[in-house]
């Protein structure tokens, strides 16, 4: 598929280039989420062995 073909208003672009932001923006919240609990789970091991910082 050509860059014209996937970003012209007509025919399948749009619903392309939606599905695959859909996607990207999935990806970076489970990456977001992923990272904010394994910092979490890092805090809490730090705070167990006495290390409050």
């Amino acid at each position: 598929m050509s860059w014209d073909a996937l970003f012209s208003l007509q025919g399948h672009g749009p619903y392309l280039l939606g599905a695959y932001g859909v996607t990207l923006a999935l990806i970076a919240w489970e990456a977001g989420t992923l990272w904010r609990r394994a910092r979490a789970r890092r805090r809490a091991a730090r705070l167990r062995a006495g290390d409050g910082r």
